[in-house]
């Protein structure tokens, strides 16, 4: 065959064999489709055209004439479900249609979840109500809403502001963070209004309390 060698992403000395690309290069999950995730470069004779052979269950796409390889479109990763994936890459030289093959290994690191802001401000109205956990004034759900916990009632004379430190954490786990300063006021509206403000990653999570 007149493939010889692979130069990327690893050095792989024959027309066939494996390569395992470091954790420092790997793709963190959550990447968008259309991310590159590696390039696959053979030598060969005259011009080398790619396929995939293996695309890891329909992760990748790889461009003919570049070998890049590239997160399918509909497809996205996750540390928890796949911590590596395997994709097959096939060159074939133009002089003589002689081929070869890599197989790369490429790990996913596992990203923290991230709130869309560190810091919030929030507002609710004074006497507010509503269904939750009734061991605090507030509870904080699984969906990523911060509601008033049954059987309380708020009163901005007792209590004018709060400062709350809400939490999410991933399976693994990694865990982010933000805090809502949320006052009490007679009426509230628009963005900061109570209930405006939810997580960007909605996963299970507690709530505490700075006062």
């Amino acid at each position: 065959a007149a493939v010889t060698e692979w130069t990327a992403p690893g050095a792989i000395s024959g027309a066939t064999g494996g390569f395992t690309i470091l954790a420092a290069n790997a793709i963190a999950e959550g990447s968008a489709a259309g991310t590159a995730l590696f390039t696959a470069t053979a030598t060969v004779g005259g011009t080398a055209s790619y396929v995939l052979v293996n695309d890891a269950g329909g992760k990748g796409t790889i461009d003919a004439s570049s070998g890049v390889v590239s997160l399918a479109t509909g497809q996205t990763l996750d540390f928890a479900t796949d911590a590596t994936l395997i994709f097959e890459v096939e060159a074939t030289d133009s002089v003589d249609s002689g081929t070869g093959t890599a197989t790369i290994t490429l790990p996913i690191s596992n990203v923290a979840p991230a709130y869309a802001e560190a810091q919030f401000t929030a507002c609710v109205e004074d006497n507010s109500g509503a269904a939750g956990d009734t061991n605090s004034d507030f509870v904080y759900g699984t969906d990523g809403t911060l509601k008033v916990a049954t059987s309380k009632t708020l009163d901005k004379g007792t209590m004018a502001t709060y400062t709350l430190v809400l939490h999410a954490a991933d399976p693994e786990p990694l865990a982010g963070s933000a805090t809502v300063t949320l006052s009490v006021e007679s009426t509230c509206s628009g963005a900061e209004a109570f209930g405006a403000m939810l997580a960007s990653v909605l996963l299970s999570a507690i709530v505490s309390y700075l006062i």
